[in-house]
């Protein structure tokens, strides 16, 4: 039981410094300083304040307390408090700061019945997009840093149908996987619990199955130019759904202008081209850990 609590404080601790490092990043282009000059001016190494930025420093409170120094700002822009309130309209968070307990519960009615019946109940994360966008990397990285559980919904219409992806191609066809796929997220959505959710390229290609996938989850769509998707597939060793053609360059950027319009109607779009594995998590992070919070805030469906 310690190591499993060990684990846990490990994962808290690494969300915690990628929370830090994004924050100290925003604060640095805010300013239109280089890394060189800021730390230049919070008299620490450049390449400390690279490792920083990127969440692999252990950060000292002499350290903070320079940067907020040189920032001038509370603690809460760097360092994350969990009770805070942020908001992406400032002025909408200050008022709110500022309000009693008992005023804040009536903003939250009056906002609840102006904007709640618009927003969609968020069962959890799923990504969305072609094969080799790094769905599986990045969702599995997200769930190790949040606690919350990774599915691949492939892999649960696989167990579904008691058979695997090949053999029930095979035997049911596009149609009869689609039916199944529908059914088994269906499912997923009526369970207790929120999970991080990988999506196979071909979702997109069902309507029902993609509302009903919009509906109830903050969508993500991992993004990347053909050239960078066809790479990490032969680096795979998978070339599905490509193998056998000649032109599956060709193929894979048709199959992307096919669903762009689809794959566009997500939550939020992660372009991972021409960046590091590194730059986009610290992105995803930033955005998946206010899904999570928000997430963790929402009643769910009882057991049994």
């Amino acid at each position: 039981m310690s190591g499993n609590r060990q684990g846990q404080s490990g994962t808290s601790a690494d969300l915690l410094l990628f929370r830090v490092g994004q924050n100290v990043r925003n604060l640095r282009r805010e300013k239109n300083l280089t890394r060189r000059n800021l730390a230049g001016a919070a008299r620490i190494s450049e390449r400390y304040l690279g490792q920083l930025e990127n969440g692999q420093a252990n950060v000292s409170l002499n350290i903070l307390q320079r940067l907020i120094g040189y920032f001038d700002v509370p603690m809460s822009e760097i360092l994350p408090l969990s009770d805070g309130i942020k908001t992406a309209y400032e002025p909408l968070g200050t008022m709110i700061s500022d309000l009693s307990k008992r005023e804040q519960q009536e903003a939250h009615k009056l906002l609840q019945e102006r904007f709640g019946k618009s927003r969609r109940r968020r069962k959890g994360i799923a990504f969305v997009g072609l094969r080799g966008a790094g769905k599986t990397t990045h969702g599995a990285k997200l769930s190790e840093l949040t606690g919350v559980p990774f599915l691949s919904l492939s892999r649960l219409v696989a167990d579904r149908a008691g058979m695997d992806m090949a053999e029930l191609m095979e035997l049911s066809g596009q149609k009869g996987f689609r039916r199944f796929e529908f059914e088994t997220l269906t499912n997923l959505i009526e369970q207790p619990g929120q999970v991080i959710l990988e999506t196979s390229g071909g979702i997109a290609a069902s309507e029902e199955t993609y509302d009903l996938l919009l509906d109830h989850f903050f969508t993500i769509w991992i993004k990347a130019r053909p050239e960078e998707h066809m790479q990490r597939v032969i680096g795979q060793n998978d070339l599905r759904p490509f193998a056998g053609r000649r032109e599956a360059m060709k193929d894979l950027v048709g199959m992307l202008n096919e669903r762009t319009t689809a794959y566009s109607r997500a939550d939020y779009v992660l372009d991972t081209s021409e960046r590091t594995a590194r730059e986009c998590l610290a992105e995803l992070v930033e955005v998946g850990i206010r899904v999570v919070d928000r997430v963790k805030e929402t009643p769910q469906p009882a057991e049994g």
